[in-house]
């Protein structure tokens, strides 16, 4: 099976050339962006964005829903740069056009796809129930990733499929008892999905504090100290939302362990806050533990 799985491997690095392109838009505003340094205006940026309908339309949706829970109604682009910051902005707009653009089939994986979908949509939920009124701006760079987190797996699951390999390594996961998706794929692609997703956001330009965030999500204690923070949240999130036993009873009590072990290292997280608002799921299984 190992040459199979070399031939597999070089067929997954060819089919990443055939990926969709990021959208104009962002082409040209990581352009303007990289070309003006500390120069960018506001403006500039309002009118690449404003040429875009579609984009225009999908951010202000995501500016007026209840994640952000904003007091007034945002009309208009600049309102949203002014609220948001460009860099959210961008991350912003590219993550809800990338996921826009692949199947949602997470069969090869044993998921059901309606359940996943609303476990993301849960997901997004949450982080703005927990940090919007602790740390806005962390809840802010939190939002794409959480949007991008499982694309990995989506990307790998229509591989997996159009190689007719889905069942195959469906039953090989099943062996394992679900619980070691990270070993699977290493075994049946060659790399992980979160490992593959970080090659992706280099390869289109997303912030690097973005892409870090989620390449230490599994090992957030060595990330930089200008991610730590962020790597830390996202890895709670990813603990209380993971595919198959979100918020367990063993995941409530590792991402409390989380939140503990950040703030022995001061970075701040209020303890109180983050019980208060644990969906009701982890709450349930953290009263029954």
């Amino acid at each position: 099976m190992q040459s199979s799985n070399e031939d597999i491997n070089e067929i997954l690095l060819k089919s990443v050339e055939i990926l969709p392109p990021l959208p104009d838009t962002i082409v040209k505003l990581n352009n303007y962006i990289e070309k003006s340094g500390s120069n960018i205006e506001t403006n500039k940026v309002a009118e690449i964005i404003s040429s875009d309908p579609l984009i225009t339309a999908k951010l202000l949706k995501l500016a007026n829903s209840p994640y952000y829970g904003f007091s007034r109604e945002i009309t208009t682009i600049n309102q949203v740069i002014t609220l948001l910051g460009i860099g959210n902005i961008k991350n912003l707009i590219a993550a809800d056009s990338i996921k826009d653009n692949f199947k949602v089939d997470l069969s090869p994986y044993g998921l059901d796809t309606s359940v996943f979908l609303n476990s993301c949509r849960e997901e997004i939920l949450f982080i703005a129930n927990w940090l919007n009124e602790e740390d806005r701006q962390l809840s802010y760079l939190l939002a794409p990733c959480a949007l991008l987190l499982r694309l990995g797996m989506i990307i790998f699951a229509n591989f997996l499929i159009q190689n007719n390999k889905d069942k195959e390594f469906l039953e090989y996961l099943k062996k394992t008892g679900l619980s070691d998706i990270k070993e699977a794929e290493n075994k049946y692609l060659g790399v992980d999905h979160i490992s593959f997703l970080g090659f992706l956001l280099h390869r289109w330009n997303f912030d690097e504090s973005l892409v870090e965030t989620i390449c230490y999500i599994h090992t957030p204690h060595s990330a930089s100290e200008k991610v730590k923070k962020s790597s830390y949240a996202l890895s709670v999130i990813d603990h209380l939302f993971t595919p198959y036993n979100g918020s367990s009873p063993f995941n409530v009590k590792t991402a409390i362990s989380l939140l503990e072990e950040a703030n022995s290292q001061g970075i701040s997280f209020n303890m109180h806050n983050f019980l208060a608002k644990l969906p009701p799921k982890a709450k349930e299984n953290l009263n029954k533990n």
